[in-house]
Order: C-alpha cells, then structure tokens, then sequence
C-alpha cells in the first residue's frame, strides 16, 4: 500500500500541469485493480475539497462525483471507510462543508455526544451544536 497526498490527486484529476499529472497517472495506474492499495487519509480528503472547490471552482456536483469515484474505487481506502462514505451521503443532502460533517462523524465514532463550534452552518449537522455567545459573555 502507498499513501498519496492531496496535490497527486488534484493532479490526477485536474491535469493543470501536464508533467505532474502524467506522473501522477503513472503511479496510481500502477495500483489498477489492486485492493486497498492507495491510502487516502482524512487530512487529503478534507484538502481535496477545499482545494477543488475553492481553487478549481468545482461545483458541488462535481465534487460529489470525484468523492463517490474516489470511495467506490478498489484501489483506494480511507482511515474509515464506512466514516469516509457516511461523510460523502451526509454532504450530498447537507449544505455543511465536509470537513465539518466529517468532523462530526468521527467525533460521534469515538463516542462523543455532541461536538461544539460557534459555526452556525456546522451546528445545523448531526452531532454538532453551537456554542452561543450570549450578551452577558460578551461584556
């Protein structure tokens, strides 16, 4: 098994520098059809959607699409395979970044009730919740 860090995959899939992304193929084709043969971690795959989304302006969709590749693929496996899919089905019906529902799944994985933010869109996500500033604790 090798590990790959978020900048072979953007490669990968973006070609945005033709020598970096033919290297890039070449290796992850040299683990074509080999199970559980590529390691994504969590970090690389929070990386990954940031930088689709903010630097290559993939749409959602788009995202959605590379992820269910990406989780659906032999080759590839995760720090939490089941976690990485949960995170994947909650991002496709949740307006939350997917760090943030990630997050929130690996949280409640190791047994925690309730993970606190003072982001409202994340507390909107099971097993968040927001920690309010009220008047008082603002003095």
């Amino acid at each position: 098994m090798i590990g790959v860090d978020t900048n072979i995959l953007v490669r990968y899939l973006t070609n945005d520098d033709k020598v970096q992304a033919s290297l890039a193929s070449e290796l992850l084709e040299k683990y074509s059809g080999q199970e559980n043969s590529i390691f994504i971690n969590n970090i690389v795959l929070c990386e990954l959607v940031l930088v689709l989304a903010g630097t290559y302006k993939y749409k959602k969709e788009e995202i959605l699409k590379v992820l269910k590749t990406l989780v659906s693929s032999i080759e590839f496996c995760f720090e939490n395979q089941r976690i990485a899919f949960l995170a994947l089905i909650e991002f496709e019906k949740n307006s939350a970044d997917f760090s943030d529902i990630l997050i929130s799944l690996i949280n409640n994985d190791f047994e925690c009730t309730e993970t606190f933010s003072f982001d409202k869109k994340a507390s909107k996500i099971k097993f968040f919740k927001e920690l309010i500033i009220t008047n008082h604790e603002k003095e």
